[in-house]
């Protein structure tokens, strides 16, 4: 099943009346392919559509579809606590054969969940950390010989996400 098929009963498990072109506009697809999922999900079973006043319809997940939603939720977290333990070792790794215990590790990078992950590594380490500005930010300093980065490649730094085949996806 596609993301935005689990995105859309996900959708259809948050809202209790929703229309398709809502469905649409929340999950980014067309309202044609709303309409052929939602018959779709109610074929195999997992939506049950009730007839409302009118041309409405409400859409409710079944016992099935909220199994459905549970198992891919249980294997969406595991398989990021697997990538994020991934980056954790290829971090925990470079750290150890780059620096020295007494050496500042300088920083280049925003400061979002990869940041977070070193930042802890660091700090598990007793290890000095210091950001350096991104280009652009007043007084941005040149930058050190060795320093550590995972977005965008520049000379000298140490490009924490190249070896895990990830980086390039996450730039």
């Amino acid at each position: 099943m596609e993301l935005y098929e689990i995105n859309m009963l996900e959708v259809i498990q948050r809202h209790e009346r929703i229309s398709q072109r809502d469905i649409s506009n929340q999950v980014g697809i067309s309202l044609g392919m709303v309409n052929l999922l939602i018959k779709k999900f109610i074929k195999v079973g997992l939506v049950k559509a009730e007839r409302m006043d009118g041309n409405k319809a409400r859409y409710v997940l079944t016992p099935n579809g909220l199994a459905y939603l549970s198992k891919k939720t249980v294997d969406y977290v595991s398989r990021s606590y697997q990538a994020v333990l991934k980056i954790r070792n290829h971090l925990s790794e470079i750290i150890e054969r780059a620096y020295e215990s007494e050496e500042i590790v300088y920083i280049y990078g925003k400061r979002d969940e990869v940041c977070a992950i070193l930042i802890d590594l660091l700090e598990e380490r007793g290890m000095t950390y210091v950001f350096l500005p991104e280009e652009g930010e007043d007084g941005a300093l040149s930058r050190p010989e060795k320093y550590v980065q995972w977005q965008g490649i520049h000379e000298g730094g140490i490009y924490l996400l190249s070896e895990i085949g990830i980086g390039a996806a996450y730039e």
